[in-house]
């Protein structure tokens, strides 16, 4: 029987209204991606795409902006989410900083003497790892909560995540292999972009599924 026919109409006003929210938002994160790249688009046919593939041009600016929604979602996601949940918005969040750290060309800081001589020595392949180790070690404490990770991973909400590293993994090869100049560099910096919105609207997918059990369970409590 529909676990439904059970519930309190209440409860059932909360959880559709909650549903429509996340449909609204998943719908406004949706017009802003199209109206970003359309202004990239615009400005590339202006001649403004060497200028915004530069090193701390606008578009690596916007980049580091998009990713602090995400990061804030993750964040509120593993404050108030349980179990799988929870886990996944903290693995989530701890990803999306180590993202950050990844944008900032620690080379171009400036700072004490060692400082800049680490910075030129290895010092961007160190914080990855050390913000990418502790994301393995928090999943391995957690495993018990793998199976409901897995059916978060397969649920519909997540394929914005998909398509995230899918963008963020053809940036990179494209990086690697394709981008030879300043009208490429461009196009490899508006896939990392892209990747980083689908990263912010897969945030807002998972948090509207947290906030939804949160706000039942709220509606249950006497």
């Amino acid at each position: 029987m529909n676990d439904q026919s059970h519930a309190h109409p209440a409860e059932l006003r909360m959880d559709s209204v909650g549903r429509v929210e996340g449909r609204q938002g998943r719908l406004l994160l949706l017009l802003v991606i199209l109206l970003v790249n359309a202004v990239l688009l615009a400005a590339s046919w202006a001649g403004h795409d060497i200028a915004l593939s530069k090193e701390h041009s606008a578009l690596e600016f916007t980049q580091l902006v998009a990713l602090l929604p995400a990061f804030v979602l993750f964040w509120l996601g593993w404050r108030h989410g349980h179990e799988a949940e929870k886990t996944a918005s903290g693995a989530l969040a701890m990803l999306t900083v180590a993202m950050f750290v990844r944008e900032l060309d620690v080379k171009t800081l400036g700072g004490p003497e060692w400082f800049r001589w680490l910075s030129h020595h290895g010092l961007q392949e160190i914080l990855l790892v050390g913000m990418t180790l502790p994301i393995l070690w928090y999943l391995a404490r957690r495993r018990h909560h793998w199976r409901g990770l897995m059916r978060l991973l397969f649920a519909p909400a997540a394929i914005p995540l998909f398509i995230s590293g899918i963008l963020l993994l053809v940036a990179v090869q494209f990086d690697r292999e394709i981008a030879t100049n300043a009208h490429l560099r461009f196009w490899e910096e508006v896939i990392e972009l892209n990747g980083y919105l689908f990263l912010t609207l897969s945030a807002w997918n998972h948090w509207s599924i947290v906030r939804r059990r949160l706000d039942g369970s709220q509606m249950g409590c006497p």
